[in-house]
């Protein structure tokens, strides 16, 4: 076995061996009433993953000794609410960024909206009939007529050199 090249490859796998393990996991501790001390998992783009069973924060408590209501020792606590202070930083900022994307996005639409509309107004011949004012519609005979004209004069030009 390698480690795979592929970024995105190796982000799938990594995510389906994952939730694997921790159903195994889960099957371990329904069937053997087990109990699964602590589980951490990190994952290439260094996000940690963790399960216990009953709960990682009772393991936790049960392993370094309870000093506080939860059941955890004051160290314990503190590295627990970095890590999520840390995962909500992270989160918020993907959400601001999505929230980036789909102003410029809805930006697009709206400029390619504005755009179709002038093209639209500009080409009012390629309209249907009955959305034609009865001058656009003088304007259209006129303009066929005239076209008409120099396709049967350039066919004249051709049939006769």
């Amino acid at each position: 076995m390698a480690k795979m090249k592929n970024e995105s490859n190796l982000k799938v796998t990594f995510c389906k061996r994952k939730s694997g393990l921790f159903k195994k996991f889960s099957e371990l501790i329904t069937l053997c009433g087990a109990e699964v001390f602590l589980f951490l998992v990190f994952s290439p783009t260094n996000r940690v993953f963790s399960y216990g069973h009953p709960s990682v924060d009772e393991i936790v408590g049960q392993l370094f000794g309870s000093s506080s209501p939860t059941g955890l020792s004051c160290e314990t606590q503190q590295m627990i609410e970095s890590y999520r202070s840390s995962n909500m930083r992270e989160l918020n900022a993907n959400v601001m960024q999505v929230e980036e994307l789909m102003e410029v996005e809805e930006q697009h639409a709206k400029q390619i909206d504005h755009d179709k509309k002038v093209g639209q107004n500009q080409r009012w011949w390629e309209r249907s009939n009955k959305e034609m004012s009865y001058q656009q519609l003088e304007h259209l005979k006129m303009s066929l007529l005239n076209l008409n004209a120099i396709v049967t004069q350039k066919m004249l030009e051709f049939s006769n050199p």
